[in-house]
C-alpha cells in the first residue's frame, strides 16, 4: 500500500467515522449504576415499557432510573408473553407472572420459542415442551435429542432448529415426520426475512436459507453471538469482534461498531431496540444505550398503566383494574399504583388523578390510597405526562357495596322470612291439634270396631245350628240310655260354653287355652256332625311354652267351623291339620283341610242361600290387631286336582314375660 493510500485511510478512520458517530449518543451503564453484573446476555421489553435484563447474577427490571433485581440465578435468555416473563437459566426455566414466581428444573435453557400459544424450550440437551407448568422433552431424532439447541424459528409451515450439530428443518415439533439436515456447521442464531431464514454460523458468517437449500452466504464476523433486524438493517454481534451492520435487502456492509469507535469492549452478546427506538447493546462490560440524536423523543406521548391494587392492604390481581368490580362493604381501604415508563427521561414523568371532584395537581407520586370509603360507585382516573406531552386518560371503576342489612333484598327477605315463620308456626299448631284429634278419633273408631267385631265373633262362636245339633245329640244319648257318653258330652259342652263366655270378656288368652278350647269344639263337632273327619294340632314354638304366648280371644274357631261346615263331604273322611309355629318374632298359624276347596265351598254357600261372614270378620280382626299381620287362603292342588284349602295367617309374637 502506498503512503498516500495509508494517509487517506487514516484520514477516513479518524475524521469521517467520528463525524458519523456524532449522530448517535451512547450511554454506558454498569455495576456502578446499579446493575448486579456487567455480563449481560439478553434484553427484552414488556407491555408497560419496563426493560428486562438477563445477567450472570440474576434477572433485572429497569425503568430508566432504577435497576430492580428479581433473582440471583444466572439468566441466559428471555421471552415475554403478555404479562408473563420467562427466563432461561443454567438449571431450568424461571417463570414470573406479577407476584407469582415458579422455577422448573431442567437442562440449561438457551432459547425460548412460542408458536400457536405453545412454548418450546431449546436446551443444552434437546428441545422441551412447556405443558401445564411441566417441561417435557420432545423426541425428534437421536442426534437433535442430545444436541445443544441454540435457536428455533417457524417459517413457511416448517420449523428450523439451529444446533451444534447443524441446521435442521422439520415439519412438526411434536411427532415430526419429515426431518432434513440443511447444514453441517454449528448454527447459533436464526432470523426470519422475507419468508426466508437468515442463519448465523459460529465461524463462517451468515447463510440465507430458502426452504431446504442455502441460497446465499454472507461473510461477516467470527464467533457470532446473535443477529437482529433493526428496521432495514441486520446487526451481527460477536463474542470477540464487536458488531457489523448490513443493509437489507442487499446485505451490503454498512459499518462496524467496536471498541475502536464506540464501545469499550468487543465482547457483544446481543442487541435490542425498544419502543423509543433506543438500541441496547449487551456486553461483558455492562449495558450500552445508543440513541439517535436526529429523532425527536419529546414528541412521543407517554403511556400510563395500572400497576398494582391493594384492598385492605392485601395484594389483589391487578387485572381487576381493567374491569368494573364490586367490593364488600368491609373492603373499603383501596390503594392503587400506576406507572409510566420512559427509559430516556424517567425523572420527568409526573402524574395526576381524578377521584371525587377535579384532577389533582401534577406530582411524581405514583401511588394513591383511599381509606374508609363509603358505600357507592367510584371512578378513578389517572394520567401521566413527560414535559408537555400528556398520556391518554385511563380509568378504573369500582363499587363499595352496602352492608347486607341495608339492602332491599335483605329487608324483603326478612319480612318474607317472618311471614313464613309465622305461617309455619300456625300451620304446625293447627296440624298438631288436628293430629291429636285424629288420633283420638282413630282410637275411638278402633275401639268401636274391636267391640263390634268381638260381638260378631262371639255370636259366630255359638251359631244356633251348632247348639241345636249338640242339644239333639245330648237328647239322643239320653234316650239311648248311654249315660257315660252323655255325661262326657255334657261336660265338654259345658266346658266349651264356659270357655267362650269367660274368654269373650278378655282381650287376650294364652295359646294353650285357645288350643284346649279348639279341642273341645272339634271333638263335639266330631260327635254331632254327620261328616266324618279327623284333626291334628301341632306346635313348634321355638322353645317357648304355649302358656306364655298370648293371642286375641276367639280368633281360630271361625276358621275351624268353616272347614267342618263347608269343606267336607259326607262320603269322604275329612282331615284338619292345625299348625302353630314361631318364626322371626311372629306367631304363624296354618289350618289345612282336604275338602272341596274354597271356590267350590263359596259357590255352595251361594246356592244354599247361606250367608257366612266369619272369614271376613276374622280378616278385619287380624288387620286391626297389627298392620304387620297378614292373611292368605289358597287351594291345594295334587295332580292338577283340588285337594283342599290352606289358610295361613301371622300376628306379632306376644308373651307374658
Amino acid at each position: 500500500m502506498s503512503i498516500c493510500k495509508k494517509i487517506f485511510f487514516i484520514f477516513i478512520l479518524f475524521f469521517i467515522i467520528p463525524i458519523s458517530a456524532q449522530q448517535f449518543e451512547i450511554k454506558h451503564l454498569n455495576i456502578d449504576d446499579g446493575l448486579p453484573s456487567n455480563n449481560i446476555f439478553d434484553i427484552k421489553q414488556d407491555q408497560m415499557g419496563y426493560i428486562w435484563i438477563a445477567t450472570d447474577k440474576g434477572l433485572v427490571k429497569f425503568d430508566g432510573n432504577d435497576f430492580k433485581q428479581i433473582n440471583t440465578f444466572k439468566t441466559n435468555s428471555l421471552f415475554i408473553d403478555n404479562n408473563t416473563i420467562y427466563s432461561g437459566l443454567d438449571s431450568g426455566l424461571f417463570i414470573k407472572n406479577k407476584s407469582k414466581e415458579k422455577l422448573l428444573k431442567s437442562k440449561k435453557v438457551i432459547k425460548l420459542f412460542s408458536f400457536n400459544n405453545e412454548i418450546f424450550v431449546g436446551t443444552s440437551q434437546g428441545v422441551y415442551h412447556l405443558k401445564k407448568n411441566i417441561l417435557e422433552p420432545i423426541i425428534i431424532n437421536s442426534i437433535l435429542d442430545f444436541s445443544i439447541i441454540n435457536d428455533i424459528i417457524y417459517c413457511k409451515e416448517s420449523y428450523y432448529i439451529a444446533s451444534n450439530s447443524g441446521l435442521w428443518m422439520i415439519d412438526e415439533l411434536l411427532n415430526p415426520k419429515k426431518i432434513i439436515k440443511i447444514s453441517e456447521e454449528e448454527n447459533v442464531y436464526l432470523l426470519k426475512f422475507q419468508e426466508k431464514i437468515i442463519s448465523a454460523t459460529l465461524q463462517n458468517g451468515l447463510l440465507l436459507i430458502d426452504g431446504e437449500s442455502v441460497e446465499k452466504k454472507i461473510e461477516t464476523l467470527e464467533n457470532i453471538s446473535s443477529i437482529k433486524k433493526l428496521k432495514n438493517e441486520i446487526w451481527v454481534t460477536s463474542k470477540s469482534n464487536g458488531i457489523e451492520v448490513f443493509v437489507l435487502p442487499s446485505f451490503s456492509f454498512k459499518q462496524k461498531i467496536n471498541k475502536y469507535n464506540s464501545l469499550k469492549t468487543n465482547a457483544i452478546n446481543t442487541v435490542f431496540k425498544d419502543k423509543q427506538q433506543t438500541i441496547y447493546i449487551a456486553t461483558n462490560n455492562g449495558l450500552y444505550l445508543r440513541t439517535d440524536n436526529k429523532l425527536n423523543y419529546s414528541n412521543q406521548k407517554p403511556s400510563v398503566y395500572f400497576k398494582n391494587l391493594l384492598v385492605n392492604h392485601q395484594n389483589i390481581d391487578s387485572l381487576l383494574l381493567e374491569k368494573n368490580v364490586t367490593f364488600l362493604n368491609t373492603d373499603n381501604n383501596i390503594s392503587i399504583s400506576f406507572k409510566s415508563v420512559d427509559i430516556l427521561n424517567p425523572k420527568k414523568i409526573k402524574y395526576r388523578y381524578k377521584f371525587i371532584g377535579d384532577f389533582s395537581p401534577w406530582s411524581k407520586n405514583n401511588t394513591v390510597q383511599f381509606a374508609n370509603l363509603t358505600a357507592r360507585k367510584y371512578k378513578f382516573q389517572i394520567q401521566s405526562k413527560n414535559d408537555n406531552k400528556e398520556s391518554a386518560i385511563k380509568s378504573f371503576s369500582f363499587t363499595i357495596d352496602e352492608p347486607f342489612y341495608k339492602k332491599a333484598w335483605f329487608n324483603f327477605s326478612l319480612v318474607i322470612s317472618l311471614l313464613l315463620i309465622g305461617y309455619f308456626f300456625v300451620d304446625y299448631y293447627i296440624k298438631n291439634i288436628n293430629k291429636k284429634n285424629k288420633e283420638k278419633l282413630d282410637k275411638l273408631k278402633l275401639q268401636n270396631s274391636l267391640l263390634t267385631l268381638e260381638q260378631k265373633a262371639l255370636q259366630l262362636q255359638m251359631n244356633p245350628h251348632f247348639i241345636f245339633n249338640v242339644l239333639n245329640g245330648i237328647k239322643a244319648l239320653g234316650n239311648s240310655n248311654k249315660i257315660e257318653e252323655l255325661n262326657a258330652t255334657i261336660s265338654k259342652f259345658s266346658l266349651l260354653l264356659r270357655g267362650i263366655l269367660t274368654n269373650s270378656r278378655k282381650e287376650e288368652i294364652s295359646l294353650q287355652e285357645e288350643i284346649d278350647l279348639l279341642k273341645n269344639y272339634i271333638e263335639l263337632e266330631q260327635k254331632m256332625s254327620s261328616k266324618s273327619f279327623t284333626y291334628v294340632i301341632k306346635t313348634n314354638l321355638d322353645n317357648i311354652d304355649a302358656d306364655e304366648i298370648l293371642i286375641p280371644t276367639m280368633l281360630l274357631q271361625p276358621f275351624i267351623e268353616n272347614c267342618i261346615q263347608h269343606a267336607f263331604q259326607n262320603d269322604t273322611l275329612g282331615e284338619i291339620i292345625i299348625n302353630f309355629y314361631v318364626k322371626h318374632r311372629f306367631l304363624h298359624c296354618a289350618i289345612k283341610d282336604n275338602g272341596i276347596g274354597i271356590k267350590k265351598s263359596k259357590k255352595n254357600k251361594i246356592n244354599s242361600n247361606h250367608k257366612s261372614v266369619a272369614l271376613n270378620v276374622s280378616k278385619e280382626r287380624l288387620h286391626i290387631i297389627s298392620p304387620k299381620s297378614n292373611f292368605s287362603i289358597e287351594e291345594i292342588y295334587i295332580d292338577n286336582k283340588i285337594n283342599g284349602t290352606n289358610i295361613r295367617f301371622r300376628i306379632p309374637l306376644k308373651t307374658d314375660f
